[in-house]
This record gives C-alpha cells, sequence and structure tokens, in this order.
C-alpha cells in the first residue's frame, strides 16, 4: 500500500501513462473501439451545428448534460478529439490507481487493472467510467476523516450523475447495503448481498425498461441490442462472490459494505448474463472495491483467489486477442 500522497500519485501517473499511451490497445483490437466511433461521431456532429432533440426536466437529467458539455468543449478545443478521449481515459487510470494503492499493494493493483474487461472500461467506455472514477473520488474524500468540505463528496456525486445516468443505481445500491450492515450479523449479510444481486438482474430485465419508457429515457429498451455475456464468462465472478461470503471479514463495519457490494454486484453480473442482459460493465466499474474485498480475505485464501482471478484474466486476454487478431 502507498499511503505517502505524492509518491501515490507519481506511481499513478506512471501506470496510467503506460497503460494509455505506450500500451498499442488500438492496434492489439484490431482497429479503433466502437464506443469511440461513436463518441467521435457525436463530437463532430455538435460541432458541425447538428441539434439534439430538446429536453426537460427529468428528461434533462437522464440525457446527461454534463457529458454533453464536455462533447463541445472537446469540439471548441482540439482538433483531434481522439486525442482529448484518451485525456479522460489517462485521468481514469490514474484515479482507480490511486484509489486501489492506497489499500492494497501496487503490484496487485498493476497487475489486475490489466484485463480485457478493464481495457475496454478505460479505453472505450470513457464516459461512464468517467462519471465513475469521480465516485471514487467522492467516496475517498467522504472515507476521510480530515475531510475539510464536507459537502464536496455530494457535489461530485450530483457531477458524475450528470455525466452518466445510471450513477444513482450504484449509490441506491451502495446506500441499502450500507442501512443493512448493522442489523444483519455474519453470513446473512453477505448472502442477503447475493439474493439482491439477483434482485436486481429480475428487475433490470422485466422492470427497468417500463419505467424508462415512462420516462422517454433513450436507454430503454438496451438490452434488445446488446447481448448479455455468456455464462461462461461470468460463472467466475460467480464462484469470487460466493468466496468471499463463505470467508469475507465479518469484524469491521466499513469492510462488510465494501464486500457485500462487491458480492451483489458480482452475483448480478451472473445472474444478468444467465438472463441475457449486458451486465459486464458493471464489474468493471467496481472492479477496485473486488479487489480490495479480496485483499480482506485470509492470507491463504486471498492468495488462491489472486491466483484464480489471475489465470482468468489470462484466459480473457487469449480469448481477446484470438476473437480480435485471429
Amino acid at each position: 500500500m502507498v499511503t505517502d500522497r505524492y509518491l501515490n500519485w507519481l506511481l499513478s501517473l506512471i501506470y496510467a501513462f503506460l497503460f494509455v499511451y505506450v500500451i498499442p490497445w488500438v492496434d492489439l483490437n484490431g482497429g479503433e473501439f466502437l464506443d469511440i466511433q461513436s463518441y467521435l461521431e457525436q463530437i463532430t456532429y455538435i460541432h458541425e451545428g447538428g441539434k439534439e432533440a430538446e429536453v426537460s426536466g427529468i428528461q434533462l437529467i437522464l440525457h446527461e448534460p454534463l457529458w454533453r458539455a464536455v462533447v463541445i468543449f472537446i469540439g471548441d478545443t482540439f482538433t483531434n478529439y481522439r486525442d482529448a478521449l484518451y485525456i479522460i481515459s489517462f485521468f481514469t487510470v490514474f484515479v482507480y490507481t490511486s484509489f486501489l494503492i492506497k489499500r492494497v499493494e501496487f503490484y496487485i493493483a498493476m497487475i489486475f487493472l490489466i484485463n480485457p474487461m478493464m481495457v475496454n472500461l478505460f479505453i472505450e467506455q470513457v464516459r461512464s467510467v468517467f462519471a465513475f472514477s469521480i465516485v471514487l473520488i467522492a467516496y475517498d474524500l467522504a472515507s476521510s476523516s480530515k475531510e475539510r468540505y464536507p459537502k464536496l463528496p455530494i457535489a461530485l456525486f450530483v457531477v458524475a450523475s450528470l455525466i452518466h445516468a445510471s450513477m444513482p443505481l450504484f449509490y441506491l445500491f451502495y446506500y441499502i447495503l450500507y442501512r443493512y450492515n448493522s442489523r444483519i450479523q455474519d453470513y446473512k449479510y453477505y448472502f442477503i448481498a447475493l439474493v439482491f444481486g439477483l434482485f436486481i438482474a429480475l428487475f433490470m430485465k422485466y422492470g427497468i425498461t417500463y419505467i424508462l419508457t415512462m420516462l422517454g429515457d433513450r436507454h430503454a429498451n438496451y438490452d434488445e441490442y446488446i447481448a448479455g455475456a455468456s455464462i461462461a464468462y461470468s460463472i467466475a465472478w460467480m464462484v469470487i462472490a460466493s468466496i468471499l461470503g463463505t470467508f469475507g471479514d465479518f469484524s469491521n463495519r466499513d469492510r462488510r459494505v465494501v464486500v457485500a457490494y462487491s458480492i451483489m454486484i458480482m452475483s448480478y453480473f451472473f445472474f444478468a448474463s444467465a438472463l441475457g442482459i449486458f451486465a459486464t460493465r458493471f464489474v468493471a466499474l467496481i472492479m477496485p472495491f473486488i479487489i480490495i474485498s479480496i485483499g480482506y480475505l485470509p492470507k491463504h485464501i486471498k492468495q488462491w483467489t489472486y491466483l484464480f482471478l489471475l489465470l482468468y484474466n489470462i484466459y480473457s486476454f487469449k480469448y481477446w486477442f484470438q476473437f480480435y487478431i485471429l
């Protein structure tokens, strides 16, 4: 763990530079990432005077006005829009690394932040990871007993929600687990987190579409055109969730919430995959919490779990390279 602020920042800056600017992810991908193409087209369209639909009320929030402001800023400031998106990727890798190495060994963060899921998150899905990076900063500030600006985390949580409309879901999930933390003891708490993951998957499959349709949100029916991950791909995360739920730490209240949150999201990913819902991004976004939760396990179980995750990541890269290169 790197508790010295300036050393933490230095190592995180170096790692972010290597991750974003040295490793040729686009070449390894076999071409530009699909989401990036969409962002570039959006920036070009707005910069050239294109008009988007007028919205008001709740729809204004759901249409992520701060991200639109970022898009306008990029179009007005940069000649190469891709460079601007790389800067956002650099910022997000820096934040994730800095957040992690405060809590786990640097080499652990370095190893487990490099996997196909995180590559796609950092390099392609820049809007969602940009928003969640701000959430991590807010979480860090809220967790600090020395925070001199107690309202700043709340402001950052709002900012993140105006960049990506899914952020309030992450807040809601965490809040529910936080509220139940002191009421439920031992394994029951983690079991409830796992069942909650199933409930969320069922709601996202059968309930969310109706709500989004009523609100006029563009994300309605998204599962009809974005395929869910396979069971084979998601089952590893259910295995890790089960390990955490069986051997997790029950003594520290703050740790309990982090572990339960990781279990809930990983189990949601598994159940969502079984229902054909795209949910890979949820696991990728909270990856720091998962890595930290594994670090709370007893030493021998922690080592085997990290080894299991490492082998899974190696296999994922093997599949990724075969899919995109061969």
